[in-house]
C-alpha cells in the first residue's frame, strides 16, 4: 500500500515555504517518516508539490491495477 501525505507551511523561521511529505517510509516503531524540503520561491515549491502529487497518483493507479489483476 502506497501512503502519501503532504503538508505545506509558510514563513517557518527564516524559511519562506516548507513542504513536509511522507512517501510511505516508516521509523522502526512504525510511525511515518516525513522528509522536508525548504523553498525560497513559490513557483519552484508549486512545481515540486505538483510533481510529488503526480507521482503519488501514478503509484496509486499502479497499485489499484495490481490489485485488480491479482
Amino acid at each position: 500500500m502506497n501512503v502519501f501525505k503532504l503538508n505545506e507551511m509558510q514563513n517557518v523561521g527564516k524559511a519562506k515555504y516548507v513542504v513536509n511529505y511522507c512517501t510511505g517510509k516508516t521509523h522502526s516503531d512504525g510511525s511515518d517518516f516525513y522528509d522536508m524540503r525548504i523553498f525560497k520561491n513559490k513557483k519552484i515549491k508549486d512545481r515540486f508539490v505538483k510533481s510529488m502529487t503526480k507521482a503519488a497518483d501514478t503509484a496509486r493507479a499502479l497499485d489499484a491495477r495490481d490489485k485488480r489483476g491479482a
